[in-house]
């Protein structure tokens, strides 16, 4: 991070390294808090829902609240001059991806179009930014590291403890930490989101914890106790989430492997880790073209004599979603804007109807046309852009391989079955991997230097 000078302050005869810490806490005093109130932003993502909150109307998200104290206070701390806005051409390729949304809402001025759409894209792009300028040094990586590990900890925790409360008596009507079954066929199991909104986004927000922690675990972050406590839970919790999001945790731990095994010089290894992280992956993208058959006729009723296999929810999702593309080539359907139309009664009898694409890539050229995708696919290239895998090595280094793994498998992999681009933690990543990318001015140490 770049930091303004001492202005003449006088130094006391002691360590530098204490001079530091000492005199960022007195003359920094609201750019500290705002990396503070940021990794509490970062911890308090998961929590989707709040059971006290939700008499409120609408109901607040608690991240949200913290988020918008960190803008208050990085905005405080630019005009103080206690921290400087960073320069990077990442502010063009967001900036085009904000024009194409844009320009999308003034093409569809329709009254169906939610007047806070626009808003809603606006916050997400002001994640990527924040965490893009507070993110340059060791010291607060660390910290905003810790933070996701936080909040990893209570979602494998929430998940755990909706499994024990599950065998205990409390079913989904009642367990706020179960979701229902959905397309699977209902047993005597658990499917758990946490505190998350649903089980595909729960499973997607661990996913990327479990390379973050393979992460910090390399570069001396964490014990080896608590890495492999912690990676067991969050294995423990993805897995009864029963989401196909499995396939993209298992990509992740492949990608890891396969890298750190190349640089340990065993090609072999390597290639075997890869190929079956790509197997799993591959295997789960299957699994989601297909549901199973439903046990209950349309009239709710339980039928005996079981039909064929049906094309999945997500497969006539992308359907209608590829119709309102085609309709709506240029300029899409308008931000916000459902994007298909799909009746699906599901293998456990429930009836749902489904206005979302299912898919990131055919979500955004829907709502903002063929513009919005070009200017996604743009902003995708430049985070994704000359990536350099390492395991062991300095901390940024190899937090930029955690990071564009845990990206890479969470967007691009489970975008291909899921609407991720309105996610905040999805957001929050983006701005952390262009963080990470090659900054001469990046600075080490593990004392906050502001």
């Amino acid at each position: 991070m770049a930091y303004v000078g001492d202005r003449g302050a006088i130094t006391p005869p002691i360590t530098r390294r204490a001079t530091v810490a000492t005199y960022a806490s007195h003359a920094r005093p609201f750019a500290t808090a705002c990396v503070w109130v940021f990794t509490i932003y970062v911890a308090l993502l998961p929590i989707m829902q709040c059971p006290p909150l939700e008499r409120l109307s609408p109901t607040p998200i608690v991240a949200d609240v913290a988020f918008l104290i960190a803008c208050l206070l990085f905005v405080i701390a630019l005009v103080r001059q206690e921290l400087r806005w960073r320069r990077s051409n990442f502010y063009w390729v967001l900036g085009f991806y904000a024009t194409a949304c844009v320009l999308s809402r003034i093409a569809v001025a329709t009254p169906e179009v939610h007047p806070d759409s626009l808003l809603i894209e606006a916050y997400l792009l002001a994640a990527a930014i924040l965490t893009f300028n507070l993110v340059q040094s060791e010291a607060v990586l660390k910290l905003v590291a810790e933070g996701w590990m936080v909040g990893t900890a209570v979602t494998a925790l929430a998940a755990i403890v909706g499994v024990f409360l599950f065998y205990a008596g409390a079913k989904p009507e009642t367990n706020v930490l179960l979701s229902s079954y959905g397309t699977l066929v209902p047993g005597d199991y658990p499917r758990v989101r946490g505190l998350f909104l649903n089980m595909n986004m729960c499973c997607n927000y661990l996913s990327i914890g479990f390379v973050l922690l393979l992460g910090m675990l390399s570069v001396g972050w964490i014990g080896k106790r608590w890495a492999l406590l912690l990676g067991a839970a969050v294995v423990i919790a993805s897995i009864f989430t029963f989401s196909l999001g499995l396939g993209g945790l298992a990509l992740g731990i492949g990608v890891w492997m396969s890298t750190r095994y190349h640089e340990r010089g065993r090609p072999i290894a390597s290639r075997f880790a890869w190929l079956a992280g790509a197997a799993v992956a591959v295997a789960f993208l299957g699994a989601m073209l297909v549901s199973p058959p439903s046990l209950f006729a349309q009239d709710g009723k339980l039928q005996l004599r079981i039909s064929r296999w049906n094309p999945s929810g997500r497969v006539l999702c992308w359907r209608d979603a590829w119709n309102t593309v085609w309709q709506n080539k240029w300029f899409g359907k308008g931000p916000g804007m459902p994007v298909a139309g799909v009746h699906l009664l599901t293998a456990s009898g429930e009836q749902q109807f489904l206005t979302d694409a299912h898919n990131t890539f055919l979500s955004v050229t829907a709502h903002e046309g063929l513009l919005g995708l070009a200017a996604f696919c743009i902003l995708l290239i430049f985070v994704f852009r000359k990536p350099k895998f390492r395991t062991k090595g300095r901390s940024e280094v190899v937090m930029h391989t955690a990071v564009w793994i845990g990206l890479m498998q969470a967007l691009l992999y489970q975008g291909l079955g899921g609407s991720w681009e309105h996610t905040r933690h999805i957001w929050v990543l983006i701005g952390l991997v262009a963080a990470l990318q090659p900054n001469p001015n990046w600075e080490t140490g593990d004392t906050l230097p502001i």
